[in-house]
C-alpha cells in the first residue's frame, strides 16, 4: 500500500538554470536600512574603545576609530559574508542570485520545478558593487545572530535561573 502512495507522487520536473548575481533597487539603500543597528552599536563600542586607548584628543580619537572600523571591521566582514553566502547557493536557498531558467516556464510552475544550477555568473566589480555586497553581507551578518541568539539564549536563562539568577 505505501509503495502506491510513492508512485502516485508527482515527480518535480527539472530544470537547468544559471545563477545571476541579484542587483536589488536603490543600490542597497534598504540592505544598509536593515543592518544598521548592528553596525551602530558594534560601530559604538568600537570607537569607544579606541578611543579609551587613544592619547589624542577626543576629536581626533572618534575620527580614528570611525575610520579603523570602516576599514577594519566593515568592510571585510560584509564583503566577507556576502562572499561565503554566495559560495553556497544550495546550502543558502541561492540568497544573493537571482535564476534564470533555460527553458519556457509557465509562471504557475515557475516555484515548483527543480533547478539544476549550471553556471554562476557574478556582476563586475567596481565601488558601487562593492558597497552593495558588503550591505547584503552585514545583512547575513544580522540573520546569523538573530539566529545564534535564538539557539544560545534559552539555555543561558535557564543556567542563570538555576543559580538563582532572576529570584
Amino acid at each position: 500500500m505505501s509503495s502506491e502512495a510513492e508512485t502516485r507522487e508527482p515527480r518535480r520536473t527539472e530544470v537547468r538554470a544559471r545563477l545571476v548575481e541579484m542587483t536589488p533597487g536603490a543600490n542597497g539603500f534598504y540592505y544598509w536600512i536593515l543592518s544598521a543597528p548592528v553596525i551602530v552599536f558594534l560601530g559604538w563600542l568600537w570607537v569607544d574603545l579606541v578611543e579609551l586607548v587613544s592619547v589624542a584628543s577626543r576629536p581626533v580619537g572618534l575620527t580614528l576609530g570611525a575610520a579603523t572600523f570602516v576599514a577594519l571591521v566593515i568592510l571585510p566582514f560584509g564583503y566577507g559574508a556576502h562572499r561565503l553566502v554566495t559560495s553556497f547557493p544550495g546550502l543558502f536557498q541561492r540568497a544573493g542570485w537571482t535564476v534564470h531558467p533555460l527553458a519556457q516556464l509557465r509562471p504557475a510552475e515557475q516555484y515548483t520545478v527543480k533547478y539544476i544550477v549550471v553556471s554562476r555568473e557574478r556582476a563586475a566589480t567596481d565601488v558601487p558593487r562593492v558597497l552593495l555586497r558588503v550591505a547584503q553581507g552585514w545583512v547575513y551578518l544580522e540573520i546569523a545572530i538573530v539566529l545564534i541568539g535564538a539557539l544560545a539564549l534559552p539555555p543561558l536563562y535557564l543556567s542563570a535561573i538555576e543559580f538563582g539568577l532572576g529570584r
